[in-house]
């Protein structure tokens, strides 16, 4: 499954207090998460998502992402029990002079298909460590 919001962050959003939005998702593994900001974002755009207290990205607590005509992607493996399910998207952008609107993208996979593929990606890396590809 694949989920899309487009969420707008005003000009001059404070850190302090977040455009704050609740993206409802359906169990499963999120398998993908991808963050597009828009040109002229000049990094000034910052974006955290949580799942309850937990910062799942960036990873670095307290830490943002931003960026500038790109798409920030992330491959956290993480597991969601139960439906509904869902993200908090924290937005701010404290010294733009208009507003921002950065669209997050999340691919969820059913557990049973989630599991052997991580397995799988695991072990092509330690045989790429191996053989020092």
């Amino acid at each position: 499954m694949f989920y899309a919001w487009d969420i707008t962050i005003s000009a001059g959003q404070a850190e302090d207090d977040p455009v704050t939005q609740t993206l409802k998702l359906t169990k499963g593994v999120i398998t993908g998460i991808w963050i597009k900001f828009p040109p002229g974002c000049h990094r000034l755009v910052k974006v955290r998502l949580l799942r309850s207290e937990f910062q799942l990205v960036p990873l670095s607590r307290g830490a943002w992402v931003t960026g500038d005509d790109e798409t920030v992607p992330t491959e956290p493996y993480y597991e969601l029990k139960e439906t509904p399910a869902q993200l908090k998207f924290l937005g701010c952008a404290p010294e733009t002079a208009y507003p921002h609107t950065v669209t997050v993208r999340v691919a969820i996979t059913p557990p049973e298909i989630a599991t052997p593929y991580q397995v799988l990606q695991d072990l092509l890396k330690v045989f790429k460590r191996l053989l020092g590809l």
